[in-house]
């Protein structure tokens, strides 16, 4: 076991750096990729699925339904390892894939226009669907980007992508949000969410082309043999299989409450789409700001302290929520600094973890297994709070001047389950990982050096100026 006074791995330096530079502007067709795919995945979720969900008379069991359905398709991802079995030869079946499922969302602009009942049932097809044909297609991504993506660049090159994906965030979530309002004002909804749809469509186009533009061939394809998927192998590995548990036990805690900060913010805070699009761009700043510090972490430390600080972080996001009404949505400014700092960190640590627990040559099974099981686990958690919220309609609880409603108790509950998961999370450990307290030694030692050249800069008087010295 490793002390406080482990060794702090020095950083590549040299000709290195050099090549690595080069070989993060080769991948940055990747960036954009990720940038535009964002667009789309920013207007078909969040508060516009949930607005569309509203605008079609849905209730809380069909908000949660909708939010969870796509991860009950991460199952679909087990069908991966037979539809692409060398993802380095599947570039253009991934892409064409990706790029039907967001263009099927042009069928539910003209449900916008209609009335009926079935117009719920149809867009939760059109979602199942998409789903469908995303989900199928990921581990394949994933295990291509695994092949792209040298492991010493990981780190830095996500944490560029997840900048960029922070980016398009901001601007789609301020352009949709903006969009919204405007025509909410002129009682003519339906067409702002027309028109996010056709940008949504828009933004899986480009990221298509944005994917057709990097090489296929990246790796020798001989360095992946040929063989039969076993479904079951990543059940035998007992280290995975704790991957699973501690991530499957996580998706649960969180898919009890995600689905419900946008409806509360919309019904209860009395939100415009332009206030929420201001706290959202304000959580992805956050992130684009602190991206590139925990990549640099990952890349020196591993993936294993990251989380560990993160994942306790981030199950306390739901107290803030807990305090917060009608006059006290300033809350909001401190919530968003301090979640969009703990996710990009979790974000980034929790995608690169299960790459580095999975053997190569049987990459994709092992992440196609990862996504099913956490894919149920956020499903199965997000129907049953639609339920119970729907239970809780009329509940209600006043201390303190604060009335506390039915979605108050599913972010209770899913506090007390984030901080129970992140403990499990913490329970187990990368091979050669270097343990936390070296890692918090290194910021500390940021820290103090800052701190010493902010007082060499500002703390210098005329009576110590002194001329330097070839050793200053």
């Amino acid at each position: 076991m490793r002390s406080v006074t482990t060794p702090i791995p020095p950083l590549t330096t040299g000709t290195s750096v050099v090549s690595h530079h080069s070989a993060l502007k080769k991948l940055s067709p990747l960036v954009w990729e990720g940038a535009h795919s964002n667009v789309f995945i920013v207007l078909t979720g969040g508060a516009f699925l949930t607005g569309i969900a509203l605008l079609l008379g849905a209730d809380d069991f069909y908000i949660g339904l909708l939010a969870s359905a796509p991860f009950l398709m991460q199952s679909a991802q087990l069908l991966s390892p037979y539809l692409f079995p060398k993802p380095t030869r599947s570039k253009s079946k991934i892409g064409l894939t990706l790029a039907v499922s967001r263009l099927l969302w042009l069928a539910a602009i003209p449900l916008l226009f209609f009335d009926g009942a079935w117009r719920l049932p149809a867009l939760i097809a059109i979602t199942v669907v998409s789903g469908l044909l995303t989900m199928i297609s990921a581990p394949a991504w994933i295990t291509w980007m695994a092949e792209v993506v040298p492991t010493a660049l990981r780190g830095r090159f996500f944490s560029r992508r997840n900048a960029a994906i922070a980016a398009t965030t901001v601007a789609a979530t301020i352009l949709g949000s903006l969009v919204l309002d405007w025509t909410r004002a002129d009682a003519a909804e339906e067409f702002g969410f027309a028109a996010i749809l056709l940008i949504a469509a828009l933004g899986g186009l480009m990221a298509w082309r944005s994917m057709l533009r990097t090489p296929e061939k990246i790796v020798d394809d001989d360095s992946i043999a040929d063989h039969r998927p076993d479904l079951l192998l990543p059940l035998r590995d007992p280290s995975f299989r704790r991957v699973l548990l501690a991530f499957g036990t996580w998706n649960l805690s969180i898919g009890i409450s995600a689905a419900f900060f946008a409806p509360h913010m919309l019904t209860n805070l009395d939100m415009g789409f332009f206030q929420i699009g201001l706290y959202t761009c304000a959580v992805a700043l956050v992130a684009i700001l602190s991206s590139g510090l925990w990549g640099k972490l990952i890349d020196r430390f591993g993936s294993k302290p990251v989380l560990n600080v993160c994942s306790f972080g981030v199950a306390l996001i739901p107290v803030f929520w807990l305090f917060m009404d009608g006059r006290t949505l300033w809350i909001l400014i401190p919530e968003a600094i301090y979640s969009g700092l703990l996710w990009a960190g979790f974000n980034l640590a929790a995608f690169t973890l299960p790459l580095d627990r999975s053997p190569k040559e049987d990459r994709s099974v092992y992440l196609s297994v990862f996504a099913a099981v956490t894919g149920l686990a956020f499903f199965l958690a997000s129907v049953l709070a639609g339920y119970l919220s729907q239970v809780l309609a009329d509940w209600s609880w006043t201390l303190g001047g604060m009335t506390y409603l039915n979605y108050h108790v599913l972010f209770a509950v899913s506090t007390l389950l984030r901080l129970a998961t992140a403990g499990l999370i913490s329970a187990f450990h990368e091979p050669d990982e270097i343990r936390l307290p070296a890692m918090v030694q290194l910021m500390g030692y940021s820290v103090l050096k800052r701190v010493s050249i902010g007082r060499q800069l500002f703390g210098t008087t005329k009576a110590t100026k002194k001329k330097p010295t070839t050793e200053e």
